[in-house]
């Protein structure tokens, strides 16, 4: 036997011994490697016979990770690493990057401050694939196998990596329509006798509309509006369509104020968004190719003005 089938004999069952542990899941495994629950359940079992030692305890309904296989895992997961890391260095450069990438965002920030960057993040990386999933629900990144994800707001999982990108600007617009017909306000105060659309929050309540004036903060309660919504482009669209006043992130509204179809209210008086952050699974050894995504996108993201 070659040095070289000796390699693969010993790898064997690696690849999917790692997507196990991450995702506790044969079947999400499987979907993430393009193969058959049955192939990595095989996979595993004969990496368990070829070691000696019980990698998972499996139940009908959880799988978990038994100290040999954490042991395993740190070890695995470091060499696969290195071995990435070996493979960008003797290809003779580092842009040479190849596989895929998963990422996770909402729609419509993804939409509006991720996609315009992908073209030619994906032209300087041809080897590369990304799968972007638009969601606007919170997705388990380990469970569901997620490289990578972009959210607003805090967060309170301990178990991701967080790089935190800046607040995002917010800004009230209406249409040209609604303000023929129902005035123009100047003052947050205003908005409480005008017609206003909101945002649902996942717990269904409606997110207020929060200014500054000085050093004291003003909210409008918006319980009262005349649509709510849980998609940033919906809002947007209502309120071209002349449904109503509303708060969103400015870069939602950025193409409706270029095409004269929205106007700007109160002008720095919005109070700053919520934060914007990158998070990642909480390992040592990030791959390769997903440390230059997220060096990609704070660049990209740092001359960008959202």
């Amino acid at each position: 036997m070659s040095n070289n089938q000796r390699l693969v004999q010993k790898a064997g069952g690696i690849e999917e011994f790692i997507r196990v542990a991450e995702t506790l899941s044969f079947v999400r495994a499987a979907e993430s490697l393009g193969q058959a629950p049955s192939a990595v359940s095989k996979s595993i079992r004969h990496l368990e016979n070829r070691l000696g030692v019980r990698l998972f305890h499996r139940t009908t309904r959880n799988v978990s990770l038994t100290d040999e296989g954490n042991d395993l895992y740190a070890r695995a997961s470091r060499w696969v690493w290195e071995l990435d890391e070996m493979q960008a260095v003797i290809g003779g450069s580092p842009t040479e990057l190849s596989g895929l990438i998963r990422i996770d965002m909402p729609m419509t920030l993804g939409r509006s401050l991720f996609l315009p960057h992908l073209a030619s993040f994906l032209e300087r990386h041809p080897g590369l694939t990304v799968e972007v999933r638009m969601n606007d629900q919170l997705v388990n990144l380990v469970a569901e196998g997620v490289d990578l994800a972009l959210r607003l707001g805090d967060l309170t999982d301990s178990e991701l990596v967080v790089k935190s990108l800046g607040r995002i600007r917010m800004g009230t617009f209406v249409s040209t329509s609604c303000l023929q017909r129902h005035g123009h306000p100047t003052k947050p105060s205003d908005l409480l006798s005008n017609r206003l659309i909101s945002f649902l929050l996942p717990s269904g309540r409606p997110k207020p509309m929060v200014y500054t004036q000085g050093a004291d903060e003003v909210v409008i309660d918006t319980r009262r509006s005349v649509a709510s919504f849980t998609n940033g482009d919906a809002m947007i669209d209502a309120v071209i369509a002349g449904i109503g006043i509303a708060q969103t992130p400015a870069i939602y509204a950025r193409q409706g104020l270029e095409n004269g179809l929205l106007t700007q209210l109160m002008q720095g008086q919005d109070a700053p968004g919520p934060s914007i952050q990158l998070v990642y699974p909480s390992r040592s050894y990030l791959p390769n190719r997903v440390r230059v995504l997220i060096d990609y996108i704070v660049e990209a993201i740092d001359n960008d003005q959202f």
